[in-house]
């Protein structure tokens, strides 16, 4: 039995024929009894979650807007991090680019990212299509895997290795636009790969149930860009540029968004900015840009260039910017606002590598020098305190991190660290808290530290750098270090208090050291953070006991100063009054001025004192305190007593007071405790000799280790406590009252122990639960003590750690897991607990620091590291050392000690000396340069101390004088400035020369010209005199001594002196004059001319030209210009001179500016015996007519009509030819001769039917009345045409066919033609069926010259219409062949005329004739050269509307061109141009002299154009095209010279300068259109062939003269044979066509014309063999 199914789906919905055709395939169907029936068994569904496409366009929007930042500069970042990946093995410059191409005119938008790395192969950029194949997992090729090697170590971790996870790439260029082309080319592959990605594309591929994961990579050869779409018409370019690169990668991106284009347009700076701050240190190497000091530039400098170029439609121009060239990225502001720099580095167990650096910005006059940066916080400014009246700096940094952070030496823009523990402020810092706010920090990581795949962040820095495992270096106390480097910096760089009101400069006597005394200066007033302090103003002293109240006396600054001035800080002078007077002065300040008249009037103005007879006290007596005077006092109001001046000391110390302690005491930690000395009556007093103190403590130890004395302070340091309750006694012994007692509570010390409670053994615990043990952490003294990173573990065996946190408390409960053994039979079982904890290690007694110091006239305490300067060639004498424990005292040197220390300048150490501290000395080098690293060692350099000698110059021993190793010409003044330096017995400078100096300093030698000699005292990096001005105006050339004298220094130094600058020529040698000789002739001697001086001297300058000048310009030269020689000499021989007087002229030109010459004078005698020219007469109203021959001449006329040229000539010699004048002619037609048609008509073929086009025998046809060679004539003949039809010669027909109309008709001549719109046969007309017929115009005319022959048309009649049309065709071919038969034939005629012109001694006269129409010049551009380079840019550019311009002879031939390119092409001829003959002075020159004298060198710019061909034609069209156009050399002498030539009353045409410029003949000049563009886009004049080229050229042709003579028979025989050739290849043309017509007239079944072929074919064999004989 049927029973019934249905079909659903997974969701149970029923597939019916319209679902079925919705499914997928692959889908999973359910066949059930009915939809809602339960699955019998559990069925499994395959599925396919490939990822959507969005996947891959979207995720860079996602990542790259997470931070809430512009998102373009990242994203361009990740397409630079692949082409500094691609780039990082080539050995060149690596180019990276970002064009931006905005313009639409060349196509939609589009950024491309191009670069000149590896490229990539077919499969890597497959690879690179793959989301999420990272570096580490992808396949080279088809057949190897792409292993991954970590690069070698380098500097900042710089190592290119940043395109890593196969996911920016994409990211970036989706989120730019929504289509990405990649075009590579791997090295060493002669293909391109490209690959399209495209969010179009994925859509139409997801709408079409594609695989959006499949896509085509395009392999092709470079260049080829047919592939390209209009819309993407700029990618022709870019791949135009693929022929010219080895390898490459170019990221084309499109369908970029309108903001994105606008961000990229408007924040181009902006941008940029940002990507120079992220390649910052691949741009400017390891040390970053620094722009000031040039020495802290990157030793190698990088080879990376990254480009920008915005391109936008015009008028906007193109904006290119190098990232090297941003100088305002944050990292540059660092770098250059730093003073100094503080590095370190740290290494993480897992091979992570960190170099981290310090910069200090100090605050300098009013202002910090740390950048800022707009889009972080800054630090709000504090509210001043009443009682802290200095106030707070407002903060540097603000709320910023200290430390942007690099990735393999990328930046990692979203993550920085706030500080180091090292770094952070100590509580005991005397250092003011904005000094912390003034350093930045860069950290820079290696790839052990890991980022997010968009690079904006780190995943684990700041978790890997606080691990306790890391290590920082320098390893020894890395914070000392630290804050030892800020105090120098804030000490040596911070000027934050300006001192106003300078007063006077003091000795101070209370300073102790001596060298410091002077100079001090006085200033009544400073100011400090916005606060103005005066001297006068009354203040107290804050945390001290007792409080001390003072009024301000004066400030002090140590220096040479002399008016307002800034510095990090000074001393204040003080005098101390009491509170009351203090707050009398107070309540003064309130009261009104009238009251405080009156209550200054009742107060005392004078005390006096009279000293009892027989005590007298001196004047500037010096008393201790406490000493008893017997005096009297008188006070009185407004009375002047004379007063003594006396000073008191101080006393003995008799009395103690101890100062504030640590308040952060802690047991077993060594403190000190400071104490003041006061005499009896209170006043500081220095400590009295040999003081021990005693320390006692109840119920604790007490115990201390050293002492210290400094001014009025002295010092217990080490003191170290172990107890509970603490009152502590301090006892000196000796002092009158010696004991205080000071009561302390100090806090638990450093863990020491460790209690574990229960106490009781064993611990007792029931199987499978935990135990409990509470542990406690004491310190030396046994209290419980707290500390951070106070962790305690227990370790039970076998089992798991279990750990508890005691650094809040000290105490805490650790609590195991469930002890779970095996019991057997039923015995205990023992298992060992261990409990630890991480105590700290304190210091040790080993050596572990070393200080250096030398013993003089003063302690010159030396630093680590420093750089020490020491007089050059001296000794570095009573050097001592001191070694030091971890704790900071000093170790005493034992034999022991002293024999593993070593030092790196000496092996000789004399091991008593380092037992008592001593070092060998020094010897210092004698060379500045010469800086020497020494190092003192402990132990194989486990402790170590080093430091640089630099030596610095000795007294001044000699004057040094350097000169440039250029020799010096005589006249010209020494270019390069003199340096005069003083310098010491090594030649080390001294800088000891003033400003003064240059007084006393003097320069002798012969010649010496010392109008312009100057001295100028120049401060550098060293301080020297520069001399200028030395010259040389007379005197033998050659070496001349120079002596420089300063005092009683001298120096002698030799110059060369060589000769001057060009300044005339002189005739060395030459013909014997008078000279005259006969025209046409040359000079065989040549004239020889000399470059030299304005002294005479021979300068072998070769950058000189000599050219010479002939008046006129018939004289011709073996060269016309040529530079002098090695020895300043030119050749120049006459070869050719013609008729008359002449002047030849020798003119040279340097720098523009010429140089007289000598000129000679000759005289050229006629010869007789050779002719100079050709004249021509005719008669000018003679007719020529079509084929006659010339009158007199055994030439014939042209056949067709026009207008020909003839000219005449006549050889002389082989090589020289005259010609005659050009003259034209008009060829007109000849006597009338026949009837004939415009042209041919194609032979008729008709047929009685009714339609008019089968019966139509002729249609829009033209007659004419012409001569025998088809030139039309005969428009005076008046007459009629007779139109009938006949049969062929020799046949007979009844049946004409008959015309439309009658069967014979006429029409009348008009103008010698007639014109036939129609002629028909007649319907039903009669006729033969397939006969041939003539159509027959007969013209008759009254009293013609000649009979004129008829004109015969032939035509076929068939009675059908479809033999006529098969016939038609026929004819129409045969007609074809015909006019080709004739065109071979025209053909084979020119060839064996051509023929017979080559092979004989036909005159000049009829190949001319022949081809002279045909002739037409070269364009403007190609007929000139110009030599100098600057005048061919400007007349180029002058010219460039005319340089494409055809010249042609004729006019008619100018038509021509004209109407071939449709008007297009620009033309000119020559039978058009007239102009003014003769040449015309330039405007300054009136009746031969000067109206003024020019500067700037004017001449007229045609006469620099040397021209190739026809030079008198040439000259023709440039006077015609430029005119008396000027070239000079500036726009400043040119309006100069136009001035002075218009007060003259003269015209001044435009003038050119050799510098791009153009002065109007209107006066106009100025802006885009009178200023050349640059030279590379102008199309120029070629310069002339060197004269090496006409040597050779010389050489050739003997050569040729030579080799043609020798082949010329050889010659002969290979044209002739040609000849034959082409004649038996135009015979088989010939017989080929002669087949055709034959099987023509085969199908037409006539033999008509086969007594016509046979007339041909022998009239073509005649001919042949005619050209055979030839």
């Amino acid at each position: 039995p049927w029973q019934n199914f249905c079909l659903v789906t997974t969701d149970r919905t029923v597939v019916d024929h319209v679902k079925f055709k919705e499914l997928q395939d692959n889908s999973t169907l359910y066949l059930l009894q009915s939809e809602d029936q339960d699955l019998p068994v559990a069925a499994e569904e395959v599925i396919n979650f490939v990822p959507h496409y969005n996947t891959l366009i979207e995720s860079g929007t996602f990542e790259y807007f997470a931070e809430g930042q512009k998102s373009l500069p990242c994203s361009l970042a990740e397409l630079v991090d692949n082409s500094l990946s691609a780039t990082a093995k080539n050995t060149g410059v690596r180019t990276i680019e970002i064009r931006l191409l905005f313009d639409k005119t060349f196509g939609k938008p589009a950024v491309v990212v191009l670069d000149n790395g590896c490229g990539m192969t077919s499969k890597q950029l497959n690879n690179w299509a793959v989301y999420r194949l990272s570096k580490f997992t992808r396949e080279n090729s088809a057949f190897e895997r792409e292993d991954y090697t970590r690069p070698d170590p380098v500097p900042r971790s710089l190592n290119s290795d940043i395109s890593y996870f196969g996911v920016g790439g994409k990211q970036a260029a989706f989120h730019i636009g929504n289509s990405v082309r990649m075009i590579s080319k791997p090295r060493n592959s002669p293909d391109v790969h490209e690959l399209v990605l495209s969010k179009d594309e994925f859509e139409k591929k997801e709408k079409n149930k594609e695989d959006v994961y499949q896509g085509t990579i395009l392999n092709r050869k470079p260049g080829d860009f047919s592939h390209i779409t209009h819309e993407e018409c700029f990618l022709q370019d870019i791949i135009k540029e693929e022929t010219r690169k080895e390898s490459f990668t170019a990221v084309v991106i499109t369908g970029v968004c309108h903001d994105h284009i606008n961000y990229l347009k408007d924040d181009f700076h902006e941008w940029t900015r940002q990507l120079a701050h992220i390649y910052h240190y691949y741009i400017h190497g390891v040390n970053g840009n620094h722009k000031m000091d040039q020495s802290q530039k990157s030793d190698v400098s990088p080879n990376i260039d990254i480009v920008v170029t915005l391109r936008e439609k015009p008028p906007k121009g193109l904006r290119q910017k190098n990232l090297k060239e941003v100088q305002d990225d944050l990292q540059t502001l660092y770098i250059n606002s730093a003073v100094d720099t503080f590095e370190f580095k740290a290494s993480t167990p897992d091979g992570g590598i960190l170099d981290g650096i310090l910069r200090y910005h100090p605050f300098l006059y009013d202002k910090e020098t740390y950048p800022k940066d707009l889009n972080a916080l800054q630090a709000p400014v504090e509210e001043d305190d009443d009682e802290n009246q200095s106030g707070t700096m407002n903060r540097a940094r603000g709320k910023r991190d200290i430390f942007e952070c690099f990735w393999n030496g990328r930046l990692i823009p979203y993550t920085t660290v706030s500080e180091f523990d090292w770094c952070r402020r100590p509580n005991k810092s005397t250092l003011p808290l904005e000094c912390f706010s003034r350093f930045s920090g860069v950290l820079f990581t290696n790839d052990k530290f890991r980022v997010n795949a968009s690079k904006q962040k780190f995943m684990d820095l700041e978790l890997k750098l606080r691990h306790k495992d890391n290590l920082f270096t320098p390893v020894f106390n890395i914070q000392k270090e630290f804050i030892q480097w800020l105090e120098k910096c804030h000490s040596q760089f911070d000027k934050q208090v300006k001192f106003l009101g300078y007063e006077t400069t003091v000795k101070r006597l209370d300073v102790s050291i001596k060298k410091s005394q002077y100079p001090w200066a006085v200033f009544s007033t400073i100011e400090l953070d916005g606060k103005i302090y005066k001297a006068g103003d009354l203040v107290k002293s804050q945390k001290t006991q007792p409080i001390y109240y003072g009024k301000v006396n004066k400030f002090f600054l140590y220096g040479d100063h002399d008016g307002d001035v800034f510095a990090t800080g000074g001393e204040v002078k003080i005098t101390r009054v009491s509170k009351r007077f203090m707050q009398f002065e107070k309540a003064m300040n309130y009261l009104s001025n009238e009251n405080k008249k009156n209550i200054l009037f009742k107060l005392p103005a004078k005390l006096g004192v009279t000293w009892p007879e027989g005590n007298p006290l001196p004047q500037n007596a010096i008393i201790p305190a406490g000493t008893p005077l017997v005096v009297s006092f008188s006070s009185t109001l407004y009375q002047a007593n004379t007063f003594g001046i006396f000073v008191l000391l101080e006393g003995n110390a008799e009395n103690f007071t101890i100062g504030p302690l640590n308040p952060a005491l802690r047991i077993g930690v060594p403190f000190s405790i400071p104490m003041q000395m006061t005499d009896s009556y209170g006043h500081p007093t220095k400590p009295p000799p040999n003081l021990k103190p005693v320390l006692e403590c109840s119920d604790l130890e007490v115990s201390f280790e050293t002492m210290g004395t400094s001014g009025n302070s002295f010092t217990i340091k080490g003191v170290k406590i172990i107890g509970k309750n603490f009152d502590l006694k301090v006892t000196l012994p000796g002092l009158k009252k010696q004991t205080q007692t000071i009561k302390i509570n100090p806090f638990p010390g450093n863990p020491h122990s460790l209690l574990v409670k229960p106490e009781v053994k064993p611990v007792k615990v029931e199987n499978g639960n935990p135990v409990s043990f509470t542990v406690e952490v004491h310190d030396e003294a046994g209290n419980i003590t707290a500390n951070s990173k106070q962790i305690v573990r227990c370790q039970v065996q076998d089992f798991g750690l279990a750990v508890i946190d005691c650094s809040s408390t000290g105490t805490g409960q650790i609590v195991t897991e469930p002890i779970n053994l095996k019991i057997v039979n039923g015995e205990p079982q023992m298992l060992q607990a261990k409990f630890d904890m991480p105590l700290k290690v304190m210091p040790s007694c080993r050596v572990s620091r070393m200080e250096l110091f030398c013993e003089g006239e003063e302690r010159l305490e030396l630093k680590y590291k420093e750089k020490i300067q020491w007089q050059a060639g001296g000794m570095l004498e009573n050097l001592l050392f001191k070694l030091y424990d971890e704790s900071g005292q000093e170790v005493k040197v034992t034999p022991k000690i002293a024999f593993n220390i070593k030092v790196n300048w000496t092996g000789d150490i004399d091991q008593k000396a380092l037992m008592m501290g001593r070092l060998p000395d020094i010897q210092v080098p004698t060379k500045v340069q010469e800086e020497r690293f020494h190092q003192v060692s402990y132990r194989d350099h486990s402790v170590s101390f080093s430091f640089t000698i630099v030596p610095c110059p000795d007294e001044p021993a000699r004057l040094k004088a350097t000169v440039p190793e250029n020799p010096v010409k005589l006249g010209e003044t020494v270019t390069e400035p003199i340096s005069e330096l003083l310098v010491d017995r090594y030649d080390n400078v001294t800088n000891s020369l003033t400003s003064d100096c240059v007084r006393s300093m003097a320069v002798e030698a012969e010649g010496l010209d010392k109008s312009n000699i100057a001295f100028i005292w120049e401060v550098g990096t060293q301080i020297s005199v520069a001399v200028s001005g030395i010259c040389f105006n007379s005197g033998p050339l050659g070496t001349r001594e120079v002596c420089f004298s300063y005092g009683n220094y001298t120096e002698h130094i030799n110059f060369k002196v060589t000769a001057g600058i060009p300044a005339k020529l002189k005739l060395l040698s030459g013909p014997e004059m008078p000279l005259q000789f006969l025209n046409g002739t040359g000079i065989s001697t040549p004239f020889v001319v000399q470059l030299c001086d304005e002294w005479g001297n021979p300068s072998p300058d070769q950058r000189v030209v000599v050219e010479t000048r002939a008046s006129p310009s018939t004289v011709t030269t073996s060269v016309t210009s040529q530079p002098v020689d090695a020895e300043g000499k030119a050749a120049f021989t006459v070869v050719n001179v013609k008729g008359g007087y002449y002047q030849l002229e020798f003119v040279g030109c340097f720098n523009r500016k010429p140089i007289p010459g000598p000129h000679v004078n000759f005289n050229i005698n006629p010869d007789p015996n050779k002719p100079v020219t050709l004249s021509v007469n005719y008669d000018t109203s003679a007719r020529f007519l079509a084929g006659d021959t010339f009158p007199g001449l055994d030439k014939k006329i042209p056949q067709s009509v026009g207008t020909y040229t003839i000219q005449f000539s006549l050889r002389i010699e082989k090589t020289e030819v005259l010609f005659s004048n050009q003259i034209n002619v008009n060829v007109v037609a000849n006597q009338p001769f026949k009837l004939g048609p415009e042209c041919q008509p194609q032979t008729p073929v008709v047929s009685y039917s009714r339609d008019i086009a089968n019966r139509t025998l002729v249609e829009n046809m033209t007659l004419k009345i012409m001569d025998q060679y088809g030139n039309p004539t005969g428009q005076n003949l008046k007459g009629k045409v007779l139109v009938s039809i006949k049969c062929p010669d020799g046949e007979q027909s009844r049946n004409l066919p008959l015309l439309e109309e009658v069967s014979t008709f006429q029409i009348n001549l008009k103008d010698g033609s007639i014109h036939i719109k129609r002629l028909a046969i007649r319907e039903n007309s009669p006729g033969e069926n397939g006969r041939r017929y003539i159509l027959f115009f007969k013209p008759e005319v009254a009293m013609p010259p000649t009979s004129l022959s008829p004109f015969e048309l032939p035509f076929h009649f068939y009675n059908d219409s479809e033999n006529q049309r098969k016939v038609s065709e026929l004819t129409k071919k045969k007609d074809e062949l015909t006019v080709n038969y004739e065109k071979v034939n025209q053909k084979c005629s020119s060839l064996a005329r051509l023929r017979e012109l080559l092979t004989s001694k036909i005159s000049f006269f009829d190949l001319y004739l022949c081809l002279n129409h045909l002739m037409f010049w070269m364009q403007v551009g190609h007929l000139a050269h110009i030599s100098d380079e600057d005048a061919s840019w400007v007349i180029s550019w002058h010219l460039s509307s005319e340089m494409d311009c055809v010249i042609t002879k004729t006019t008619a031939e100018a038509q021509r061109i004209f109407r071939n390119e449709h008007g297009r092409q620009q033309v000119m001829a020559l039978d058009s141009i007239y102009v003014q003959p003769g040449s015309r002075p330039l405007p300054h020159i009136k009746q031969g002299r000067e109206l003024f004298s020019p500067v700037g060198n004017p001449l007229y710019a045609r006469n620099l154009l040397i021209y190739t061909t026809e030079e008198e034609s040439c000259e023709l069209v440039f006077k015609n095209i430029l005119g008396n156009t000027i070239l000079m050399d500036d726009i400043e002498s040119a309006t100069n010279y136009r001035k002075a030539v218009i007060q003259n009353k003269n015209y001044c045409p435009t003038i050119l300068t050799r510098d791009g410029n153009r002065l109007h003949s209107s006066g106009k000049f100025g802006g885009a259109q009178n200023k050349a563009p640059p030279r590379d886009i102008v199309k120029k004049f070629g310069a002339p062939l060197p004269q090496s080229y006409y040597t050779l050229q010389k050489e050739i042709e003997l050569l040729i003269q030579y080799r043609s003579t020798s082949e010329k028979k050889k010659d002969e025989e290979d044209k002739r044979n040609i000849t034959i050739q082409k004649l038996c290849e135009i015979q088989q043309e010939m017989e080929k066509t002669k087949k055709e017509l034959e099987e023509i007239e085969r199908q037409l079944g006539k033999i008509v014309f086969t007594e016509a072929l046979h007339k041909m074919d022998h009239a073509f064999h005649k001919r042949c063999i005619s050209c055979f004989h030839t």
